[in-house]
């Protein structure tokens, strides 16, 4: 059966672009300029643009697929590979987007516990995000999408880095081009982790009123966090030394330790009190896919099985004791991402393509 949505449930395509940036923009960005400096140096932020570039090709093809077929991947799944291996992909998928949650709560839990609150219990902060989780995602989509509104603050902080620049050293960012064709493809690589969560398009492409229109929305959502990440490198390069830079774990929190106010002492405490914007709508989207996966697949209803999976999250969450456990679930799930965007997407792309082909000279 191929999922209708009722109109009243559905948003307007131009929201496509805060659910990918929503999705996009989040913890990783705290981070996410270590490797590819370390790999291509003064030249990553060509590796932005490479990282990009693909990434338009994935939206392009998952339109094209979702496009084709005029529902979501649960269905695909299943008129692709049949019942059986349909619903193991569907399976997959569940599973990956509860680890993906766990993580993100597991990391923004560390945050706090090492900036802000050094005493406070995983397990008490992760029972009270995920009850707010909860309260959100029984709301339905559209609050979900609401939500994703919200975490634009986030994105207005980040403007305050531009208070930063008295301590800006330009001849950071020089030589340009100094580096291999191949250290600048492989710090496109570790950009990857970056770039994922555009394939939860594949999972509210029916919520979209008129979904075919909304495709240069994911785009202009693509290119958006583009120019977030482009400035993230580039702030990096300017307020860090490259071999300083390795040194430090959350360099988009360290750098709130240059702005400077009369009237705020340590302007990085807001900075890590503000993930939590970032936090929500990746967890709230990945719950959400995971418990309409399971609605589709299994016959069971979405309502029923969403305290199951929260429940399952706590529980992964408690389980990650300390930051080499948060690496170590952090690599699977850049393993996973990039094979899901490079691979997988690609695949299905060229199925769908064989396939059509196949029924015109049947």
């Amino acid at each position: 059966m191929i999922p209708s949505v009722n109109e009243r449930y559905t948003v307007s395509p131009f929201l496509l672009f805060v659910i990918i940036q929503s999705m996009q923009f989040g913890l990783r960005i705290l981070f996410m300029a270590i490797k590819p400096i370390e790999l291509a140096g003064q030249d990553a932020w060509i590796s932005v643009l490479l990282s990009a570039f693909s990434i338009h090709l994935v939206i392009w093809m998952m339109y094209r697929i979702l496009n084709h077929n005029k529902t979501d991947l649960i269905q695909i799944h299943k008129l692709f590979f049949g019942k059986w291996a349909g619903n193991a992909l569907n399976l997959f998928f569940i599973l990956y987007y509860l680890l993906n949650a766990a993580h993100q709560i597991r990391y923004f839990i560390e945050v706090i516990q090492v900036w802000v609150f050094p005493d406070i219990e995983t397990w008490i902060l992760a029972l009270v995000l995920l009850l707010l989780v909860y309260y959100i995602i029984a709301g339905g989509f559209r609050v979900i999408v609401g939500i994703c509104l919200l975490s634009f603050v986030n994105t207005f902080l980040f403007l305050f880095m531009l208070f930063t620049a008295p301590y800006f050293h330009f001849h950071n960012l020089l030589p340009i081009l100094n580096h291999s064709p191949g250290e600048i493809l492989e710090a496109s690589r570790a950009l990857t982790f970056s770039y994922a969560g555009v394939e939860i398009l594949f999972f509210c492409y029916t919520f979209i009123k008129t979904p075919q229109k909304s495709e240069k929305w994911a785009h202009l959502a693509n290119i958006s966090i583009t120019i977030l990440y482009l400035a993230e490198i580039i702030f990096s390069l300017l307020l860090f030394k490259q071999e300083q830079l390795s040194t430090e774990i959350w360099p988009g929190l360290t750098k709130y330790q240059f702005v400077q106010f009369p009237f705020i002492e340590r302007f990085e405490f807001i900075g890590a009190s503000a993930t939590l914007f970032r936090l929500f709508p990746i967890v709230c989207l990945c719950i959400w896919a995971s418990s309409r996966i399971m609605k589709y697949t299994f016959s069971v209803k979405q309502s029923k099985v969403l305290p199951f999976f929260l429940l399952a999250v706590f529980v992964a969450v408690c389980l990650i004791p300390n930051r080499i456990g948060i690496q170590f679930v952090q690599r699977w799930l850049e393993n996973i991402g990039l094979h899901l965007i490079y691979l997988y997407i690609p695949f299905l792309f060229i199925f769908d393509l064989i396939r059509t082909k196949a029924r015109k000279t049947a």
